[in-house]
This record gives C-alpha cells, sequence and structure tokens, in this order.
C-alpha cells in the first residue's frame, strides 16, 4: 500500500506544477496581449514626414514589413510580460 500512496504523492506534486505552469503561461500570454494593444496597428504609422524618407521608399507598406513588424510587437511584449511576471512573483502578487 505504501507504494501505491507514494506514487499517488509524486503524480499529484507533478500535476500541481503543472498547474502551476500553465497558469504562469496563460498570465504571461494575457500581458503580452494586454501589452500589444500600446503598440500601432502597422508599421506604416511609424512614418513621420519630418524625417523626408517616403515610407513606399523603405519598404514600410510591404506585407514582409508588417510581418516583420508583428514578429517584433510580439517578442518584445513576450519579452516585457515575462519580466513583469518575475517581477510581480518576487513581490509575491503571482503565485
Amino acid at each position: 500500500m505504501s507504494r501505491f500512496s507514494m506514487y499517488d504523492r509524486v503524480q499529484q506534486m507533478r500535476d500541481d506544477a503543472e498547474a502551476v505552469q500553465i497558469a504562469k503561461d496563460e498570465w504571461i500570454r494575457d500581458k503580452a496581449e494586454e501589452l500589444s494593444r500600446e503598440f500601432p496597428e502597422c508599421a506604416m504609422e511609424f512614418y513621420r514626414p519630418s524625417l523626408g524618407l517616403s515610407p513606399y521608399k523603405v519598404g514600410l507598406n510591404s506585407d514582409a514589413a508588417q510581418d516583420a513588424y508583428a514578429i517584433f510587437v510580439e517578442s518584445v511584449c513576450l519579452a516585457k510580460a515575462k519580466e513583469l511576471y518575475s517581477e510581480a512573483q518576487f513581490m509575491g502578487d503571482v503565485a
């Protein structure tokens, strides 16, 4: 009987660790989504007439530029969300 109870405890610990990881990942995804709403919708919105460059000449109007911009925003927001999670965990705001 002891072996089975030990197995149950080990399995419970694994399940608890998995639940904590899922909660952490969800918190980070939600925070990254919240942060991404602060960025402009498309790369063309970064164009400023005072720069003296045509946004079409530098390629801001292309689909590739928009794809690269989306990857940039996602990367920045995920990195910041992970940093914020670490800070919140340190302060005891999250489990």
